[in-house]
């Protein structure tokens, strides 16, 4: 199939024969999320970007819940005092984090977060995630700040018994992406990680990089293009329009990946270094 890259033993071992459909559906859903927050940018008419990273927290979560809902082995979690819904498919739950806004930051560079994470993060790599293998100098849990951390144990002791519904061989796959509200979704991984650090850095024990392209056959499903609505009488219709159609949303924002032309066998353009923010 166009845009789909030989899957790998590790996604076989975990999902089976349709790896490469979640493949291609955690592509689509946070190609959906990243659209979503840039709509939300555009219309909020500011230059600031608070509409962009308060609307991508939340659609990363909401697409993937979205995309996956009617999948066998489907479960949700929600941790005590988040409002944002974890989604579990055959034992995996995704974690999905943006490691940074520009296509040149090396994955092995990525953090969870841009700050201190929080003990449920924690808690997530270290009940879920590979048995810890990478030796770091310093674990720095912020002991200096008693009342942080105070606060801290508490959502922790709150968040351990859903936690612990889950089947103890349930295992994390942090899904890293990189991303920006002029360039939408750049670059995307999976894999297995152990936290290294209470700053987010991560050791990857296994990371693989996800195509782009293998969006593509599930776009048309996780963002469908506008239908005008139904008018009750014929004279009430619009005149219609056979010579145009809409294009998804993704894909108008997402020029490289999903050019306007037809023509057989022409490429998806790469994005230069200018198309990206300074």
């Amino acid at each position: 199939m166009h845009g789909q890259a030989e899957m790998s033993r590790w996604a076989t071992e975990r999902f089976g024969e349709r790896a490469a459909a979640v493949r291609g559906r955690l592509a689509a859903s946070l190609l959906e999320a990243a659209t979503n927050a840039q709509d939300a940018q555009k219309s909020s008419r500011s230059d600031k970007r608070y509409a962009y990273g308060s609307t991508l927290m939340a659609r990363r979560y909401e697409a993937l819940v979205d995309a996956f809902r009617a999948e066998p082995g489907f479960q949700v979690v929600r941790p005590h005092g988040s409002p944002h819904h974890l989604v579990v498919l055959d034992g995996n739950l995704f974690l999905p984090f943006r490691y940074a806004d520009d296509d040149t930051t090396p994955i092995g560079e990525a953090r969870v977060g841009d700050g201190r994470v929080s003990a449920l993060v924690r808690e997530l790599f270290s009940r879920f995630g590979p048995k810890t293998r990478y030796e770091q100098e310093v674990l720095d849990l912020g002991m200096d700040d008693e009342e942080g951390e105070a606060a801290g144990q508490r959502e922790l002791a709150a968040a351990r018994p859903l936690l612990a519904r889950l089947p103890a061989d349930t295992r994390l796959i942090p899904v890293a992406y990189a991303a920006n509200a002029q360039a939408s979704l750049l670059k995307l991984y999976w894999g297995e990680a152990e936290l290294i650090d209470d700053m987010g850095r991560v050791h990857w024990v296994h990371c693989e990089q996800i195509p782009l392209l293998t969006a593509l056959p599930w776009v048309a499903q996780t963002i469908p293009s506008a239908e005008p609505a139904l008018a009750s009488r014929f004279d009430q219709s619009a005149e219609p329009d056979i010579a145009l159609t809409s294009r998804p949303a993704a894909e108008r924002a997402n020029g490289a990946l999903f050019p306007a032309g037809d023509e057989a066998g022409a490429a998806p353009a790469a994005a230069s270094a200018a198309d990206r923010p300074s």
